[in-house]
């Protein structure tokens, strides 16, 4: 084999609860983590140096993640060799929707089956956290609840039978400043056990009662919930530390109620369904 193509999966946070931090810094987490299928396509074949392409304006191959988890790959395996990236982006960036811990979980698991290097999902992790806490879970995706800084990944009952709405609503600082940020406010903490336990009960009214976000103190999209308002949407929620804000049906026709609403105002969307898989091989 000389080269594969992956599927790379979003994700959304259905809860998202900052909890404290660490000595080291970091913040401890408790949330829900739902991969869902607005994917980036991505090719990889066998070379003797690493080159990325990618579609984003303004980011270096070097400062890309994909990068730095094929470097991070031969360094650690030991292969001396190299691999050129073709990543084809539909996953908005900097958003909340992981596409960039998305694409290096990609990296990974793909170089391991071209290398045939038959890493254990133990060893994938463990390569996955030194790119970024939440690396580890697109290795694993579905439905998971995440602790620790986020690499603490405990399965929950998959989420099935609904329909998100996705629209990144204006910009954000970057994820550590958002982090900083929230060391200067006391913020709400969502009830992530009360969400866990209405998926395992198959109770999606319940869920979506639960759903929440801590970052939320920083936004103000309720122009927005007025505006998908009529289209009577189970919740309206905020993805990692923004600024994506998506809506959940289980109706097709509020879905594209809201639609096209959103259109009329010239507001870009994406339709994501549940998947219960954060990698997946072409």
């Amino acid at each position: 084999m000389k080269s594969l193509k992956l599927i790379a999966n979003a994700k959304i946070n259905l809860t998202l609860g900052i909890t404290g931090k660490r000595e080291d810094g970091y913040h401890t987490l408790d949330g829900i983590m739902q991969s869902v299928d607005l994917y980036d396509r991505i090719e990889i074949a066998k070379s003797d140096k690493i080159s990325v392409e990618c579609g984003v304006n303004g980011l270096s191959q070097e400062d890309n993640i994909a990068f730095s988890a094929a470097r991070l790959f031969f360094e650690e395996t030991g292969f001396k060799a190299g691999a050129d990236i073709y990543i084809e982006k539909r996953i908005p960036a900097a958003a909340g929707l992981g596409g960039g811990s998305s694409d290096a979980a990609a990296v990974l698991c793909g170089l391991d089956r071209l290398y045939k290097t038959a890493l254990s999902y133990d060893e994938l992790c463990s390569f996955a956290i030194k790119l970024g806490a939440d690396v580890p879970f697109f290795i694993r995706g579905g439905t998971q609840r995440v602790g620790g800084i986020g690499e603490q990944l405990t399965p929950v009952a998959p989420l099935k039978d609904c329909l998100f709405l996705l629209i990144k609503y204006g910009d954000k600082s970057s994820t550590a400043d958002m982090y900083k940020k929230s060391d200067m406010i006391r913020l709400t903490v969502p009830d992530t056990a009360a969400a866990a336990a209405a998926l395992f009960e198959g109770n999606i009214t319940a869920l979506a009662r639960n759903i929440g976000n801590s970052f939320t103190a920083f936004f103000d999209y309720s122009e927005l919930i007025d505006m998908l308002e009529p289209s009577e949407p189970l919740c309206v929620s905020l993805s990692g530390s923004g600024p994506t804000v998506f809506a959940m049906y289980n109706s097709l026709k509020g879905a594209a109620f809201a639609e096209a609403v959103l259109k009329s105002n010239n507001i870009r969307y994406y339709f994501a369904r549940p998947t219960d898989c954060g990698i997946k091989f072409e």
